[in-house]
């Protein structure tokens, strides 16, 4: 049988109409503002019989003291675990367990959090003892001797995971290990916590006054839920908080390289270059760039050094904002034979983004790719009211989330050429490598000035 000679693919897809913008406008909630100062976001969703709950609390990592690093994780995580003033941690895990109810607590570098879930039918019961870890939380000594060893033994082994232990480290020689922003961990600092300290980091940052709550979930009204929460909370006085200085960035503008023996059948490559400091609108236009550069498989990095040259399985780049200047990374790991064609290729692609207008098509597909991911945060009212209670913890504006796909869509090819000659500036960048030095196909010192560092 012959086949018609014209049949081309395209003339078998049906013919369909062009596509409208995408018209966010995700629900607002509710805000309201106790009388002790705790911020509450609400959104009532009947979906499920479930309700959850997320107080973010204004500390974080960075706020510790500087010989006594790991205060906060170990405060935080032991709100719950270990006990309260009218709840023994045994208590506890014996309750949630036979309901099927949580209540985590933990830290971040710039916020802790308290979440619960917990079937409608229970939540009194379980309201009383997520209270109840957020304001008197007991500290037992066996939970806290517990807890220690835990962030001991991570101690013990972080550097297990070297693709891991790179970016850490990395990073802590980006800002230096004297800064908040490069701090970890170490023995004689957990060591030095104590249960008085705990109890004073708690007295201090853990106030109503100091805390963003957000709630979702199948309660009768938003009246009744606040009627609750007064129940729970009111009572809890505000007061001042005391917050440390945090001294400002310093990042030194020329390129070094830094090097950590390890016999590995992989090198683990980390650049990183002066970021932007949180709420700069040009996160936008930044966000288009990296997504073009590093953000997925058909990026350039992927594209050209995965997938076109075969030397890495994971290339990828982002960035990250803080309240100074945050950083723009550049990740791969990679044969150590071949460390070097993978690394250079990385900082090309960096340098080439910043030659001329990307075509119109990739911007426009990485849009639509930031867009959709966005979009698709929010897949329940809780992932919504908790991200809008998580915008005015960090300052953003109030309708941040409602104009975040607009703004993006305003990135054309030319904001992209702008911002990446602005941003990108891997002439000034850190690079840290960790691998066997043995196996590298060219020496480091090619790639600019080595200081060698040892594994702890």
């Amino acid at each position: 049988m012959t086949l018609p000679s014209a049949h081309p693919l395209s003339a078998l897809a049906p013919a369909l109409p062009p596509m409208e913008a995408l018209n966010f406008q995700p629900p607002k909630g509710d805000r309201v503002v106790l009388d002790n100062g705790m911020v509450v976001y609400l959104m009532k969703d009947n979906t499920l019989p479930m309700i959850h709950l997320t107080a973010f609390i204004r500390t974080g990592k960075i706020n510790d003291p500087a010989d006594k690093i790991g205060l906060g994780e170990m405060t935080a995580t032991l709100l719950k675990d270990g006990g309260t003033l009218k709840y023994s941690s045994e208590q506890i895990d014996k309750k949630l367990e036979f309901l099927g109810a949580s209540v985590e607590t933990s830290i971040g570098n710039e916020e802790a959090r308290a979440d619960m879930t917990v079937l409608k039918k229970d939540l009194d019961e379980v309201l009383d003892i997520y209270a109840q870890a957020l304001t008197s939380p007991a500290f037992e000594d066996s939970k806290v001797k517990i807890r220690r060893d835990e962030a001991l033994e991570m101690i013990n082994r972080r550097n297990d995971d070297p693709g891991r232990a790179a970016m850490r480290e990395a990073v802590r020689n980006f800002y230096g290990a004297d800064h908040p922003y490069g701090w970890r961990t170490e023995t004689a600092t957990v060591n030095a916590i104590t249960i008085a300290d705990m109890k004073a980091y708690h007295a201090n940052y853990y106030k109503p006054n100091n805390i963003i709550l957000a709630a979702a979930g199948d309660f009768a009204s938003n009246e009744e839920l606040l009627v609750k929460l007064k129940e729970k909370f009111g009572a809890w006085a505000k007061g001042e908080v005391k917050f440390p200085i945090i001294p400002p960035v310093k990042i030194e503008g020329k390129r070094r390289v830094c090097h950590i023996e390890k016999d590995s059948q992989q090198a683990f490559i980390v650049m990183l270059q002066k970021g932007v400091k949180r709420l700069d609108p040009i996160e936008y236009p930044l966000t288009v760039t990296n997504e073009m550069l590093g953000g997925g498989l058909s990026s350039r990095l992927a594209a050209e050094i995965r997938s076109r040259k075969g030397l890495a399985y994971t290339v990828y780049s982002y960035f990250a904002k803080k309240p100074d200047y945050g950083y723009i990374a550049g990740y791969v790991g990679t044969k150590p034979e071949t460390y070097s064609q993978a690394l250079s290729e990385m900082i090309r692609q960096f340098e080439l983004i910043k030659t001329s207008a990307a075509p119109d098509e990739e911007v426009t597909r990485a849009r639509d790719s930031i867009v959709n991911s966005f979009v698709f945060k929010f897949p329940t009212p809780f992932e919504l009211i908790s991200e809008r209670a998580a915008y005015e913890y960090y300052g953003y504006a109030s309708d941040y989330l409602d104009n975040y796909v607009a703004n993006v869509a305003k990135t054309d090819p030319a904001a992209v050429l702008e911002t990446a000659k602005k941003m990108f500036k891997p002439e000034d960048a850190l690079i840290f490598v960790i691998g066997d030095s043995k196996k590298f196909d060219k020496p480091l010192t090619e790639f600019g000035p080595v200081t060698e560092l040892k594994e702890d």
